[in-house]
């Protein structure tokens, strides 16, 4: 690809994108991070440091570095991610066409700060996160779309971990209940974090 079509042709920029990827989906989460960082430069390099491919890059660079064992690092990465998301987001000089791509990826950016913050060991900050999140998500993607049910499961477990196991239990509960009755078969996978809790919850 480098050959024939340069190293900041799209196709190329494109390639290494899925080299990462794929590079961790195989379990090399190092390996993984180390192309990220070099997609992501190079992106950068071609399409300037707020092209939405570059925070692209920037947060699989930021994941991958979590997966490979440093959170607090993936979490730093991705707040710095996150306040450049906003501030695009908030300059209403900003071209529609550059504007609209950014939308669903400033959530999913923010879901992935929210989950490393507490892998780093801060959960009710996670918790927090968490919960600023939840109403956007909700109103961009819907209550039902499978990123927000996701979030709100994360949720539940970091107001857990943050030192409630009760409000988790209850939490969980409703999710259920909701899930169920929208036939989502996600509802049956929760049963186990629902009894765990539950678990906690009389424990304390």
């Amino acid at each position: 690809m480098t050959r024939s079509h340069g190293p900041d042709a799209p196709e190329t920029l494109e390639a290494w994108g899925s080299l990462a990827w794929w590079t961790g989906a195989a379990g090399d989460a190092a390996g993984a991070r180390d192309l990220a960082a070099v997609w992501s430069a190079d992106t950068a390099r071609a399409c300037g440091p707020e092209d939405p491919e570059v925070l692209g890059a920037r947060g699989e660079h930021a994941h991958w570095t979590g997966e490979a064992g440093d959170p607090a690092t993936a979490r730093d990465l991705l707040s710095i991610l996150v306040e450049q998301h906003a501030r695009l987001l908030q300059e209403r000089a900003t071209p529609a066409d550059v504007l609209e791509p950014l939308r669903g990826p400033a959530l999913y950016w923010r879901i992935k700060h929210a989950y490393w913050t507490g892998m780093a060991g801060d959960p009710a900050a996670a918790r927090d996160l968490y919960a600023e999140l939840l109403p956007d998500m909700a109103r961009v993607h819907g209550p039902r779309h499978g990123n927000t049910v996701d979030a709100y499961i994360e949720a539940a477990r970091w107001v857990g971990e943050a030192g409630d196991p009760a409000a988790a239990r209850d939490l969980y509960a409703k999710l259920i209940e909701a899930l169920t009755r929208w036939r989502d078969p996600v509802a049956h996978d929760l049963a186990e974090h629902h009894a765990w809790w539950a678990t906690r919850a009389r424990s304390d």
